[in-house]
């Protein structure tokens, strides 16, 4: 087989692997800097001057607004049969929700929604009112071209016990969710914040 042939087939390889976890869009926003399907069909790109997500089909050039966002603390990962694509959304600094696209009808499943529906837990790690958890919603990765992986991190806040402070716990608990929004708890993990590098030391 021809060296160039099996670096080509190597190259996209790693590039398909690579894809398949959520990476951010990366500046300078728009179409010279997307992020391509692994099958090199679509292109996503943001704008941030319209705070805006597209969907490029790479060769007609047609493209469509998929939703607002937040280009800048955006990311994204396809899914390995380029059908589907993740985006995970941080709007605020305390909260980030996640969905799925499908790409012929632009439908798309609420991770956030189907995990609360499936797991009564899951409600006392979201926000309720004004106060509440830091919390995050975010795909990891695609785990085949059907199933995500997705992480519901953050921490809780501390509260007043007498005279004392209690603080918060930090979180962490994974799911595998496919495109039709079943759910399976992977791994729970709780444990309260104990010095200043607060949850980031928590796998």
């Amino acid at each position: 087989m021809d060296v160039r042939i099996v670096c080509l087939i190597v190259a996209l390889t790693v590039s398909v692997k690579a894809q398949q976890r959520s990476a951010p869009l990366r500046p300078p926003f728009g179409p010279a800097n997307p992020i391509i399907s692994p099958n090199g069909g679509f292109a996503l790109f943001g704008d941030d001057k319209d705070a805006e997500l597209w969907l490029e089909d790479t060769r007609s050039h047609q493209r469509k607004s998929i939703v607002k966002i937040t280009v800048q603390t955006l990311s994204l990962a396809w899914s390995p049969d380029s059908t589907a694509f993740v985006v995970n959304d941080r709007a605020v600094s305390d909260l980030e929700t996640a969905y799925i696209y499908n790409v012929k009808t632009l439908d798309r499943l609420d991770l956030r929604r189907a995990i609360l529906a499936a797991d009564a837990e899951a409600g006392t790690f979201v926000p309720r009112g004004n106060a509440g958890p830091h919390s995050y919603f975010h795909v990891l990765r695609w785990l085949d071209a059907t199933h995500v992986e997705v992480q519901l991190h953050g921490h809780t806040d501390g509260r007043r016990d007498g005279s004392a402070v209690r603080p918060g716990d930090c979180f962490d608990v994974r799911y595998r969710v496919d495109r039709a929004g079943v759910v399976q708890k992977l791994s729970r993990a709780l444990s309260p914040i104990t010095d200043q590098k607060g949850c980031d030391g928590m796998e």
